[in-house]
């Protein structure tokens, strides 16, 4: 059986809701670390809610049903109607569970309640190749490059999606 999670959309005023995204974060980041010399996470984490915060963004936490912290995603404004996933991370504990489709799904309704029209994503495939796979599955299709990573060392693989079903 499935584990059930709660997710909650996390504001500005929500001073426990941030410090544990920012928690996540924080592991994402350390995760990440044999593969990137550089992110923004950690400008990101001086800024929060901001770049995430509404009207033009959105933070998403999961929790297990007695409260503990377990996975977060950030919805960003990338230019116009065009956003950006940020930051799906689940922990290690829960993965393979499908939080991260959760979460993946979660984001693209904001997406829509934002009223964007497209959402990109970037990944690593060789670090996170579920999370690659996840987002082809849910009908992502690769693209361009749209963001400057300065871990051009990195193998990284974009992709876009049009939401024009998804928000229907």
């Amino acid at each position: 059986m499935m584990p059930e999670f709660t997710l909650q959309d996390v504001t500005a005023d929500d001073s426990a809701g941030l410090a544990e995204v920012s928690g996540l974060f924080a592991e994402y980041a350390e995760w990440l670390a044999p593969f990137v010399t550089h992110t923004t996470i950690a400008q990101e984490l001086d800024l929060l809610p901001r770049p995430f915060a509404a009207p033009s963004g959105r933070l998403v936490l999961a929790t297990t049903p007695d409260g503990r912290a377990c996975g977060c995603v950030a919805v960003q404004q990338h230019d116009g109607a065009v956003c950006e996933i940020k930051r799906l991370y689940v922990r290690p504990e829960w993965r393979g569970q499908g939080l991260g489709r959760e979460l993946l799904s979660a984001a693209l309704d904001a997406a829509c309640e934002l009223g964007y029209s497209i959402a990109l994503v970037s990944s690593i495939p060789a670090h996170m190749p579920e999370a690659a796979a996840m987002y082809e599955r849910s009908g992502f299709v690769r693209t361009h490059r749209f963001e400057d990573h300065t871990h051009a060392e990195v193998e990284m693989v974009y992709l876009r999606l049009d939401l024009g079903d998804w928000c229907e």
